[in-house]
């Protein structure tokens, strides 16, 4: 195998099993801080899509596998998972048409910089929870991010992309050209056969007004707040989001056991129309043991509330579910689980969708339902690897007699085809046949693909 031919038509850089740095870079490809045991052998950090081609080519001529890198914030470390893995963190372009209302935006742009650049021309995206993720899983998994439910799922305001295939050609895919790879882009996650290096979005008119309020129960209401939840969600506008939080409480506060926050925030036209949903939504809540806000939390307030109930550093594992069942249901066997989890950092996220969210698109992104929720284990100690893994899946597994399936960008992966389906058994098909068209020789990470198609 001759790197040394591939470094030369790199203007990028290569690192192989035998440089000084390989293992630390390896373990830099993945954000948990549980790193997997396997170990890419060749690691292109790439300056542009003619070097991720002639990556895949020399792949393809060499029989390795390939992994693509945007951020390696997926927690079961998929980014890593192959011969090569070709690190797109260099394709980080962004360039905003206002006029338009679109952009043209690397995998490497990360969320918390396309919020704060869209806000600069007072324009908004969909964009993911978590600030430091990029946008390149973040949109090929689906996208559930923040006002999806006026905005839409992320994907299915992506025009068009620009991909380097399995044979090394580089294309551009939309409904109008390579219509079959579109379809697959808008949410195949790792079963995507090839690797995005731009994405073409539609964008929105920012909200002039970001409320949030907050009211915390002890676990044992869980079951009231669902209730209270679900009736409220009935008649609630498409721009409120609601989450049931439960977790441990914060250093301080004197509660034994889990805590149920319940979490609104509401994207609106102004300050007015923010705080009067607000006020219709917590009407006929339950006294709470604590309300904050409302208070403002524009995008980089909202990043950073993520960023310190999850830092990095710390080992992490997640799966997820969407479910059509009754939220009650749904929030008692994960607060049953929670009282169990091995670990106070540990915490579970339940979202209730407005019956007037705008429904997707079509596109191999197919799993949804009007609860979508998501279990974190979050720990320190190695030693505590298999417990801490054993916990989330039980309490997965303990929901998932009343669950549709699971969010590809949220899916313990490393369950392969044991899990929860990530998409319809017709999605998945399809997928699988445009796998074997387009990548016959599974050059692209297949063991990546196992629970994405299954």
């Amino acid at each position: 195998m001759q790197t040394d031919t591939l470094k030369r038509r790199l203007r990028g850089s290569l690192i192989t099993q035998f440089d000084p740095g390989h293992s630390g870079a390896c373990d830099a490809l993945v954000w948990n801080g549980r790193k997997p045991a396997r170990r890419a052998r060749l690691i292109v950090r790439a300056a542009c899509a003619d070097d991720v081609a002639e990556a895949v080519r020399f792949a393809a001529e060499n029989g390795l596998t390939v992994s693509p890198r945007g951020g390696g914030h997926h927690m079961s470390g998929i980014a890593a998972q192959a011969d090569m893995v070709i690190d797109l963190g260099a394709l980080d372009g962004l360039k905003i048409d206002p006029d338009r209302r679109t952009a043209r935006v690397g995998p490497a742009v990360t969320n918390a910089r396309m919020s704060a650049a869209l806000a600069r021309h007072d324009l908004a995206f969909p964009v993911g929870h978590c600030g430091s993720v990029p946008m390149s899983g973040y949109l090929l998994g689906g996208g559930i991010g923040w006002n999806s439910g006026a905005w839409g799922v992320a994907c299915f305001l992506v025009d068009a992309v620009e991909v380097v295939m399995a044979d090394g050609r580089i294309l551009t895919a939309s409904d109008a050209e390579n219509a079959e790879v579109f379809w697959a882009a808008r949410g195949a996650g790792p079963a995507f056969f090839g690797i995005i290096t731009a994405y073409h979005l539609r964008l929105m008119q920012a909200p002039k007004a970001i409320l949030s309020k907050v009211h915390v129960y002890p676990l044992v209401e869980a079951a009231t707040i669902a209730a209270w939840a679900e009736t409220a969600m009935a008649e609630a506008p498409a721009n409120i989001e609601l989450t049931l939080k439960i977790a441990a409480p914060p250093p301080g506060v004197p509660v034994k056991g889990p805590l149920v926050e319940a979490i609104a925030t509401v994207f609106a036209g102004g300050d007015d129309e923010a705080h009067a949903t607000l006020l219709r939504l917590f009407a006929q809540a339950p006294a709470a043991m604590q309300v904050i806000g409302p208070m403002p939390t524009p995008f980089d307030v909202l990043d950073s509330l993520t960023a310190q109930a999850m830092p990095e550093g710390l080992r992490y594992g997640v799966d997820s579910l969407w479910s059509d069942a009754r939220l009650p249901e749904v929030v008692q066997r994960i607060a049953e689980g929670m009282t169990t989890a091995p670990s106070a950092r540990s915490l579970a996220l339940v979202m209730l969708r407005s019956p007037q969210a705008v429904a997707p698109g079509i596109g191999a992104f197919s799993r949804i339902g009007r609860i979508f929720g998501s279990v974190y284990a979050i720990w320190e100690d190695a030693g505590e690897d298999s417990a801490q893994l054993a916990w989330l899946r039980a309490t997965i597994a303990a929901a998932a007699p009343i669950c549709l399936g699971a969010y590809v960008g949220e899916a313990d992966l490393e369950l392969g085809s044991g899990g929860l389906s990530t998409h319809t058994p017709a999605a998945a098909a399809r997928l699988r046949d445009l796998a074997t068209r387009f990548d016959p020789a599974g050059i692209l990470a297949p063991t990546a693909r196992n629970r994405a198609a299954a």
